[in-house]
């Protein structure tokens, strides 16, 4: 088999041979310069602060702005900040990407503010709800996102729980606020299936469940909102109100409890 050859045309064999020579300068340029700045950083880092110094430019205070939840221990853990350092010798890019990465905190900006002060904006999630998954509870942020870090109360928030629910969370609660008589009844809402929603209205342990069907929820939840003001329906004795299919209701009433109480029998004493 022969080999292929090609040969320039000899009117420009000139231009690429001073190209291919400018092409392995350039390339040299840039190795000695990286080399160069690598080894002098650490020098230029040095003569700033001190020039920070000479000016007076040093750490006095820290300002926090939009702070909630976020510890103000591991910002400072983070920002490595200590009173009369120069101002300059904080990483800011550095710091900056260790807070973004703090459970609570959405967005984060830095700022130097000469001669004295550094002032960090916050921006923390928000949490609409809470996802329990074996047993242990996690805020979920509004954007159906799951905060790394765990709760021990409710604080008012509805409990959610089921595989894949904390992404479908900010659209239930989206549509259950269309009804504010009713919403302020949700305690909790269960993914069934990972194709709908229960949701438990009045009482985590003994309210009513109202199964909502995978088509359309929304209709639904205002159906029940509408024969509740007609009707006042979730104030009788169910237990479960089925409304998963668009003609039909399908209550269920809750099973009166037996009196288990027993009348003590007398000791005798004496």
């Amino acid at each position: 088999m022969r080999g292929l050859s090609f040969r320039l045309p000899a009117n420009i064999r000139p231009f690429a041979a001073a190209f291919a020579v400018l092409v392995l300068a350039s390339g040299i340029v840039a190795f000695t310069y990286s080399a160069y700045y690598a080894e002098k950083k650490e020098m230029l880092s040095y003569l700033v602060q001190q020039a920070a110094m000479t000016a007076d430019l040093r750490l006095n205070e820290i300002f926090v702005r939009g702070r909630g939840r976020t510890p103000q221990k591991a910002l400072l853990e983070i920002l490595k900040a200590e009173r009369g350092m120069p101002l300059t010798a904080i990483d800011i890019g550095k710091a900056r990407e260790e807070i973004q990465r703090l459970p609570w905190v959405k967005t984060v900006e830095i700022e130097r503010r000469l001669p004295h002060f550094l002032l960090v904006n916050l921006t923390e999630r928000a949490p609409i709800a809470v996802w329990q998954n074996q047993g242990i509870y996690k805020p979920i942020d509004s954007d159906g996102q799951i905060i790394e870090t765990t709760v021990r109360k409710l604080n008012g928030l509805p409990l959610i729980l089921g595989m894949e629910a904390p992404e479908k969370t900010p659209e239930l609660l989206s549509f259950l606020a269309q009804e504010p008589e009713l919403m302020r009844r949700v305690k909790a809402g269960i993914r069934i299936g990972k194709r709908r929603w229960n949701v438990i209205l009045d009482d985590l342990d003994d309210g009513i469940t109202v199964r909502l069907p995978e088509s359309d929820p929304a209709s639904e939840w205002g159906r029940l909102a509408r024969l509740n003001k007609t009707q006042r329906l979730l104030d009788r004795d169910i237990s479960m109100i089925d409304l998963r299919q668009p003609d039909k209701l399908i209550v269920h009433v809750k099973e009166p409890q037996k009196n288990t109480s027993r009348r003590t029998a007398a000791e005798k004493i004496l």
